[in-house]
Order: structure tokens, then sequence, then C-alpha cells
């Protein structure tokens, strides 16, 4: 039995709950809506939490990539494989190329949980103001929100996709573009098996794809907040 505890302070230091909740509030309080339960401040706690260690992420993946791409700036030319010669694998520090490989793989597990809290929190503020969207709907209803505002919402497909390969049927591996070596630029290649022919792109990601995906959920991100703060107006 547990007698005695420490709790860790947490702090929660993304913002994108407070002008939601601050609406409700004025809500309830002008007698426009019911007070909310501890349902909503657990699911609104859960979100911020998450949307708190989203960039840590990112930021770990763009300093690992830094590090590869001056590590491979020692390989030599033994190194390089094309579509008619098969190269050597270049030997990366073991500790970075792991810890690459699980950060992208927490990356898209991360963003999709993100998406999904998201979703949980928009159909609870909905079913609150006795306006419930069916489930197979909630989708098409936040998909209207990011057209209607100009956003291109096909990013989240590619998330869905690529989080589903990685979390039920393989493992990323990684391999580096050198097709336009200019100063040391490159794309991280993610590769969904270990492949020798890159002319199939379901086969692979590349990091700037993946950059797509974050640039998509970020800008969706305003737009979904304003919605549910006029929501409550």
């Amino acid at each position: 039995m547990i007698t005695k505890w420490l709790h860790v302070d947490t702090r929660v230091g993304d913002p994108w709950v407070i002008p939601i909740w601050r609406a409700i509030n004025q809500a309830v309080e002008a007698g426009k809506a019911a007070p909310v339960g501890d349902e909503f401040r657990q699911r609104a706690l859960h979100l911020s939490t998450r949307l708190t260690m989203l960039p840590r992420i990112f930021r770990r993946i763009n300093q690992e990539c830094y590090a590869l791409y001056d590590s491979i700036a020692t390989r030599q030319p033994h190194h390089e494989w094309t579509a008619t010669h098969d190269g050597y694998a270049f030997p990366l520090d073991d500790e970075l190329e792991h810890n690459l490989l699980l950060d992208i793989d927490s990356l898209l597990f991360e963003v999709n949980s993100c998406c999904e809290l998201i979703t949980t929190f928009f159909t609870l503020l909905h079913q609150h103001r006795g306006q419930p969207i069916p489930k197979d709907q909630v989708g098409k209803k936040i998909r209207k929100i990011l057209l209607d505002a100009g956003q291109d919402p096909t990013w989240f497909v590619q998330l869905d996709t690529h989080r589903n390969f990685f979390m039920h049927e393989g493992a990323p591996y990684i391999a580096v573009d050198l097709s336009n070596d200019v100063d040391g630029q490159y794309d991280l290649l993610i590769m969904k098996e270990n492949i020798k022919d890159f002319s199939n792109s379901d086969k692979f990601i590349r990091l700037s794809e993946l950059s797509t995906i974050v640039s998509g959920f970020e800008l969706s991100k305003p737009l979904i907040q304003q919605y549910l703060v006029n929501f409550f107006v």
C-alpha cells in the first residue's frame, strides 16, 4: 500500500486551451452555458501536457539531424550509394542513431495523440453545448474548418498513415539523400524497410515531409482554437 509519496511539479506551458477556457467561463457567468465538470478539466490538462511535450521532440530531432549531417561530412567516396553502385554503410554513432529513430517514432505518435485529444475535446464541448456531432462526422467538421480557412488538411492523412505503419507494422531506418549536396544541405530519408532503391516513395518518408505534417498541425491549432472560442461567445 502506498502511504507516502512525492508529487513532481509538472509545469504545463502550452497556452492553447486558455482562450477556450476563458470563453467557457465567460459563457457560464453570462448564463449562456452550463458549468463544465471535472472531465473537461482533466481533458484540458491532458491536452495541454502533451502540447507542452511536443516542442521538446521537435528540438531534439533538429539537434540530432545537425549532428548526423556533421558526422557524414567525414564520409569517404566508398560510403556513397547510387542506383548502379552499392557503397558501404556509414558507421554512425550508435547513441545518435537510436536517439534519432526513437524521436522520429515519438514525433509521429505524439502529434497523432495531440490530434486525437483535440478531436475528443472538440466533441465534448459540442456535446456540452447541446450540439452533439456524430462520431463519424467530427473529422469532417474539423476538416471543413481548416478548408474554410484556406489550409490544406491532407497532412493529417499522411500523419495517420505513417503513424499506423510504425506503430503496428514496422520500424524506422535512416539514410541520407546526397542528391543535392550543396554546402552540407541534405534531406533525411526515413525508410520503412531496408531498401536499396528509392523509386517507390511508399517505402520511405523524407524529413521534409514530416516537417510539412508538423507545420500543418501547428497551423491548424489556432484555427480550431478560434472556432471553439467563438462557439461559446
